[in-house]
């Protein structure tokens, strides 16, 4: 199957905004389609501080808050002991990895992935919350990354669809807080955080620049797709796998729902073998299709994108490039 082109409607190339942004109405659309819209009303509320530890440049507190139907989101909260008021802020969002976000603010795990830490060091409000079946939020009885207890609830629904609406509701809370400028709000993630990341900032335009690392691929390349939908375990998108078995084209893909967050600041890192996807070569071709969308909106500037041959990886030289380029646009 062939790389979907971005700046082309009903086979007509894209020459005028309002061409694209009927493209955009397209995506969106066929997107919401797939990974279904939630069945009730985010309504983030009752943020509450469990537990607060005064560390050396930071503090650390760990909090709860409700969304939707009474689902209580645990997540770490670090507060700079010294920051410009209202300060920017980060949403950090973890990986496969089974205590969720102590791994993004260095309670454990590869320090490699604490980017919640050294984000914090480098004077920002960092949110990092567990998502669905990991860390603190796993059913009872269930293992982690196991999503059956949501589906028997949700059957239309999908673990993307739920992940987007934890992640707005991770930008409801830090908006709620006195000490945060509004407008300087960003987004960093590897592996699945990754493309929670794109999804979130595609979907939510309050965030003003991300960072995906490990998380951008495409559908109809990809050598480990059915990874997204698997029969049992921690289905993705449920919808996906009769295209995926079928080998038919998918109602949408990756780098589409990436478009819709141009023009927008966004620097995507990507190996060009990962052990998560398999060979990602083909993100070299991705990567143009983006900048071209950017370079349309007249925002090429406002468009990275960096390809590495260290496998699944966040090497400290590519989460450099990360906080520089959140630096360039939040500080």
């Amino acid at each position: 199957m062939p790389i979907r082109e971005l700046l082309k409607l009903d086979n007509t190339i894209i020459e005028q905004e309002s061409q694209w942004k009927k493209k955009r109405k397209d995506i969106l659309t066929r997107l919401y389609q797939t990974i279904g819209t939630p069945p009730f009303s985010r309504e983030t509320q009752d943020l509450e501080i469990i537990d607060r530890e005064e560390l050396t440049h930071y503090t650390r507190m760990k909090v709860s808050y409700i969304v939707g139907d009474g689902d209580c989101i645990i997540a770490y909260l670090l507060k700079p002991k010294i920051i410009d008021s209202p300060a920017p802020t980060i949403i950090a969002m973890h990986q496969t990895v089974p205590t969720g976000k102590n791994e993004v603010v260095g309670l454990d795990g590869n320090p490699d992935f604490a980017y919640g830490h050294e984000l914090a060091l480098r004077g920002y409000v960092v949110l990092a919350p567990d998502y669905l079946t990991a860390g603190e939020r796993i059913p009872e009885g269930l293992k982690r990354f196991d999503s059956t207890d949501f589906y028997q609830k949700y059957p239309n629904w999908s673990m993307v669809g739920k992940n987007v609406e934890d992640s707005m509701a991770a930008v409801d809370i830090v908006s709620k807080l006195d000490y945060v400028d509004k407008k300087k709000i960003g987004v960093i993630g590897h592996s699945l955080g990754g493309h929670n990341a794109i999804f979130n900032m595609a979907l939510d335009e309050r965030v003003t620049v991300g960072v995906s690392n490990c998380g951008m691929s495409v559908f109809s390349e990809e050598e480990e797709r059915l990874e997204w939908s698997l029969e049992k375990g921690y289905i993705y998108i449920p919808a996906l796998r009769k295209y995926f078995v079928e080998n038919k084209t998918p109602p949408f893909d990756i780098h589409e729902v990436a478009s819709l967050i141009a023009p927008r600041p966004w620097l995507n890192i990507s190996a060009y073998d990962d052990i998560a996807y398999g060979n990602q070569e083909f993100l070299a071709e991705v990567g143009t299709k983006l900048y071209q969308v950017y370079k349309f909106l007249k925002a090429p500037n406002a468009f990275s994108y960096f390809m590495h041959g260290n496998n699944h990886s966040f090497p400290k030289y590519a989460r450099e490039l990360a906080y520089s380029w959140l630096d360039r646009y939040l500080k």
